[in-house]
């Protein structure tokens, strides 16, 4: 069964969601990936790409298909707009195509290793999501959340189906760029999911979801040309952080481990990604002259 999933991100993330849809596209041929494009710069560099497997959407589909949108829209800040869509995308799929599972990706994620074993274990799962795992250098992050938004599967069913309906409905009443109330943004609500949903499954693989806030938890090796995390393969790494600052050069977060590990994720995971991702919008502008004259600072 070809695998489906579905993203959202506009112009200023084109360097870093394309690197994110080629890894994919190596690492699961044949998948399709859904993309709700942010901007209209954003829709016209996508179809004229053509990427194979990804399918664009402009945002004013979701905001015809759901209009209460519309009426939060001026309430809230733009990347507060953008975590009150989460729910509404995949529901419009669940809607709209004919998918029995749909995975919901962030557009910062980069695919070293095949995803069709963890899609394999969580198959039966009405919902599956990621913990953050918090490692003790970030603790003080649990305020946003237990569970990240980087990864979350829906299997077509009325437990998932329920699941996503409350969850847009919660977006929509409230969806701030804060911590409140054990609430922040899209994703605090998560945090309740386990107890509510019974079928829900959470991801226990050390390679999925990877990043700067766990990385100092696991022993990170390289053997044979591939990524091992505590002996795990690594499926996918989340790029949290990376900043364009104003000289155009980027900025990363790193974990603060010492030692035999840190090389390994700066040489071979963090450097090799940055310099990508530099490749990457330099051909953009060089084909695409309007991103250039259009680019903002990336969050």
């Amino acid at each position: 069964m070809k695998r489906a999933y579905c993203t959202y991100f506009d112009h200023n993330y084109l360097p870093r969601a394309l690197l994110m849809l080629r890894s994919l596209s190596e690492r699961d041929p044949g998948c399709t990936v859904y993309v709700l494009a942010l901007s209209k710069l954003c829709l016209d560099v996508l179809d004229r790409l053509a990427l194979p497997g990804v399918e664009a959407i402009p945002l004013s589909t979701l905001e015809n298909a759901y209009p209460e949108l519309l009426t939060v829209k001026p309430k809230r800040s733009d990347i507060e707009f953008i975590f009150t869509l989460t729910p509404f995308w995949p529901l419009y799929l669940f809607a709209t195509t004919s998918v029995k599972a749909l995975t919901y990706i962030d557009a910062d994620l980069y695919f070293y290793a095949s995803p069709q074993p963890l899609l394999d274990s969580i198959s039966a799962a009405s919902i599956a999501i990621t913990p953050h795992r918090f490692s003790e250098n970030f603790r003080s992050w649990s305020i946003y959340g237990r569970f990240n938004v980087g990864w979350v599967t829906f299997r077509r069913c009325a437990e998932a189906l329920d699941c996503l309906a409350t969850y847009k409905a919660d977006c929509l009443a409230w969806c701030y760029d804060r911590a409140e109330n054990g609430r922040f943004a899209d994703q605090g609500y998560l945090n309740t999911w386990p107890e509510r949903y019974p079928t829900l499954v959470i991801i226990e693989d050390k390679g999925v979801n990877l990043a700067v806030w766990n990385a100092d938890n696991y022993v990170i090796e390289e053997r044979d040309g591939q990524f091992l995390i505590d002996g795990e393969p690594l499926i996918f790494y989340h790029f949290h952080g990376v900043k364009l600052l104003p000289d155009s050069s980027l900025d990363v977060m790193v974990p603060p481990r010492h030692g035999a590990e840190r090389g390994i994720l700066m040489r071979r995971i963090l450097e090799p990604y940055l310099d990508a991702f530099m490749r990457e919008r330099a051909v953009l502008h060089e084909r695409f002259p309007e991103l250039k004259n259009s680019e903002t600072r990336l969050r």
